[in-house]
C-alpha cells in the first residue's frame, strides 16, 4: 500500500523551512491519495488546490506511482465529510470519467442540497454515488472500493461539527463526520486516515491502536498541543503523521520535540509505503 499526502502546492521532498512563506491557498489539509497492489489510486478527500495540484504536469524524475496518480485523473474520490477544504475540488474534476464517489448518506445530501455540487457535476462528467454505510445507529462499516481489492476500508463515524454551510438549525448527525480505516490484505498493515479528528473517544482510540500509520489533524489552532502529542507518541504505529494548520509556523525546537516523540508533520508529496 502506498500514500501520499497532498496539500495543494507544488510536490516536495522535504517540509518547508520554517522562515519561507506559505501561500495560504496550499494550505488546505486532510487530502491524501492512496493506491493498492495493482497501482490504482482512490482520493481521500479533495480540495480545490489540490485538483489544481493534480492538473499540473508531474516533476521530471518524480517517483514512477506519483506519475500514474496524475494519469489516473483521480477518478475515485472518498469523502470524510462535506467541509469545503475536503470537497473544493470535485467541481475541477468535472472533466473525463464518471467520478466514482464514496460518500456517507449524511455528505451525499449536502453535497445535493446545501452545497450542490453534484447536481452540476451531473451536467459534466456524471457521479456514481458509492454509499458508505454510516448512518442513524450504524456507527462503523466495512465497503469495497471498486477495482481495489487489495485493500480492505472500513468507516468510523467521528464527531465533528456540521459545516458552516448546512442547513441552519440542524443537529450534528451519525455521519456527518468519519475517520477511514484501511488495510492491506497483502501485508496486513494498516492504516487509520481521520482528517477534522477534534475528540478521540473510546471507538476512536480502539482503531488508532490497530494502525501502522496515523493520519490525523492536530486540534486547535496548536499544531500538537501536549497532552495530545504525548497521547499519539504512546500509540504503537511506526509513523504518526500530523496534517497541521499552522506546521508552517512551528519553530525548530517545536518540531525536534514532535521528531523526538516519532511525530512528523505532512508536506506535499510526502510518500509512505505500508
Amino acid at each position: 500500500m502506498k500514500i501520499v499526502i497532498l496539500r495543494g502546492g507544488p510536490m516536495e521532498h522535504a517540509p518547508r523551512r520554517p522562515s519561507e512563506v506559505v501561500d495560504p491557498s496550499s494550505s488546505d489539509r486532510g487530502v491524501t491519495a492512496i493506491a493498492g497492489d495493482d497501482g490504482r489510486w482512490a482520493l481521500i478527500n479533495v480540495s480545490a488546490a489540490v485538483a489544481h495540484q493534480l492538473e499540473a504536469e508531474p516533476q521530471a524524475g518524480s517517483d514512477p506511482a506519483l506519475r500514474r496518480l496524475h494519469e489516473t485523473s483521480a477518478r475515485i474520490v472518498l469523502l470524510t465529510d462535506a467541509q469545503i477544504e475536503h470537497v473544493g475540488g470535485l467541481l475541477s474534476l468535472r472533466r473525463g470519467a464518471p467520478i466514482d464517489l464514496y460518500a456517507t448518506p449524511a455528505v451525499f445530501e449536502e453535497l445535493t442540497t446545501t452545497l450542490p455540487v453534484l447536481p452540476v457535476l451531473q451536467h459534466y462528467c456524471g457521479v456514481h454515488w458509492r454509499v458508505i454505510p454510516v448512518a442513524g445507529d450504524q456507527r462503523a462499516a466495512s465497503f469495497r472500493v471498486e477495482g481495489m481489492s487489495s485493500l480492505e476500508f472500513t468507516a468510523v463515524a467521528t464527531r465533528l461539527p456540521p459545516p458552516p454551510h448546512a442547513a441552519r438549525e440542524r443537529d450534528p448527525v451519525v455521519g456527518d463526520s468519519i475517520a477511514i480505516a484501511v488495510r492491506d490484505r497483502l501485508t496486513g498493515q494498516r492504516v487509520f486516515c481521520a482528517p477534522g479528528l477534534r475528540r478521540l473517544g473510546p471507538s476512536e482510540i480502539d482503531w488508532m491502536e490497530q494502525a501502522d500509520c496515523l493520519l490525523v489533524d492536530a486540534p486547535g489552532h496548536d499544531p500538537a498541543p501536549t497532552e495530545w502529542m504525548e497521547r499519539l507518541a504512546r500509540l504503537p504505529a511506526r509513523r504518526k503523521v500530523l496534517f497541521a494548520e499552522h506546521q508552517d509556523r512551528a519553530s525548530p525546537e517545536s518540531r525536534r520535540a514532535w521528531a523526538a516523540r516519532g511525530i512528523e508533520l505532512a508536506y506535499d508529496g510526502l510518500e509512505i509505503t505500508l
